[in-house]
């Protein structure tokens, strides 16, 4: 297979990627330690973890994080791995834990890392200097970030701009409403790329089209998306498109619905009641995304987020939530399958176009083609991923 540095000299911009960024297994250990390594990536809300002692883990390209809530209310992120002889500390996705203590011999480390307990060891043994190694961690409006760099990016200037879109729906007040999952045969690439532009909306999303005016690529949706900014900044909302760099992988937008349609649902109709500070159903949809691992789409009633797992070359892992307002109660104010099934519906439909895009790259015939000029937004991701990769 051809080398990194062959890859980057035959990359042009403008076209797609080189069959080599997708299935070299060298590729694939170059991007854990310059993107996976070094990003900021989105592990999870605070929401998830309300009280003293929960915690969820994560695990990124093998290494495992847990992050929990301290007695206070301060949240800790830790490696996942005990001072003793390494073995994984909290084996479940998410709990409840007084301390955490290690299954392998029952070491005990308080919320915050610190070595409470080393049973039979030595007298004298230095518990002090054997906590738990912490991971750098940022949190913005209910959004928590990790890095695994010991010298990660300055988080202040990559989420500035965010705050603004995301403060009206108090993510950190917010409930869980139901999460799922999906192993896709294909390379996280892909992913990024699929969501990164519509030319594929119309051939292949019915039901998205049916929502979102212009997202067929055939209408012309210019005068109405102004009409609705200027009603949306009368109302003191937060408009206009925050776009991403080869420096600055985060990019937010608002866009509206078509005239009619409340939120994503498959009738366009209300499934939940009002998030946060929300006052009606016409706010549009705030769509963010922070490179490499994060996607979202926040409409007035609910939010749909997407995470990114790398696994392998070939492999990858979205981990899916849907987040309503904290004092909704299902089955009463949402019912899961009407709250999921617009998302279930077209997000099955990208899968799908993912693993059949993999599929297809693994040919011998295949080349890198020609981007379509409503495919700017996968070159721009093209452009940051080529800036780490040098």
């Amino acid at each position: 297979m051809e080398t990194r540095q062959q890859l980057l000299a035959k990359h042009r911009e403008g076209w797609s990627l080189d069959q080599g960024f997708y299935l070299n297994p060298e590729i694939f250990d170059f991007e854990k330690e310059v993107i996976w390594k070094k990003s900021w990536l989105f592990a999870g809300f605070t929401c998830e973890i309300p009280n003293p002692g929960d915690y969820i883990t994560y695990s990124v390209i093998d290494q495992p994080v847990v992050i929990i809530r301290g007695d206070e209310g301060e949240i800790y992120a830790h490696h996942n791995t005990c001072r003793h002889r390494g073995s994984v500390i909290c084996t479940e996705e998410s709990g409840n834990e007084p301390n955490l203590v290690c299954p392998y011999h029952n070491w005990v480390f308080a919320k915050n890392g610190a070595l409470k307990n080393a049973r039979q060891m030595e007298d004298g043994f230095d518990k002090e200097s054997n906590g738990l190694h912490p991971v750098n961690l940022k949190i913005i409006e209910g959004f928590m970030f990790i890095s695994l760099s010991d010298t990660p990016p300055r988080f202040e200037t990559e989420m500035a701009n965010l705050e603004p879109y995301l403060k009206p729906f108090r993510f950190n007040e917010a409930k869980v409403a139901f999460r799922d999952r999906y192993e896709l045969d294909a390379n996280w690439k892909l992913v990024v790329e699929n969501f990164r532009e519509c030319y594929h909306c119309g051939p292949a999303h019915p039901e998205y089209c049916d929502a979102v005016v212009g997202a067929n690529m055939l209408e012309e949706r210019e005068e109405y998306w102004q009409q609705k900014h200027n009603e949306w900044k009368e109302k003191g909302l937060a408009v206009g498109i925050v776009d991403s760099t080869v420096e600055n992988g985060n990019y937010i937008i608002r866009y509206p619905f078509r005239p009619g349609v409340d939120t994503y649902s498959i009738d366009g109709r209300k499934v939940a009641p009002l998030m946060g500070d929300h006052k009606d159903y016409d706010n549009g949809v705030v769509g963010l995304l922070n490179y490499p691992n994060i996607f979202m789409d926040c409409v007035s009633d609910y939010t749909w987020t997407m995470r990114i797992t790398p696994i392998d070359t070939l492999h990858t892992v979205v981990d899916l939530i849907w987040l309503v307002d904290g004092k909704a109660e299902e089955g009463i104010d949402y019912e899961i399958d009407r709250l999921t099934e617009f998302w279930v519906i077209t997000g099955g439909q990208d899968w799908q176009l993912c693993e059949n895009n993999q599929k297809g790259i693994r040919s011998a015939k295949y080349a890198s083609g020609k981007l379509a000029p409503s495919e700017a937004d996968v070159q721009n991701f093209h452009n940051w991923y080529i800036h780490r990769m040098k």
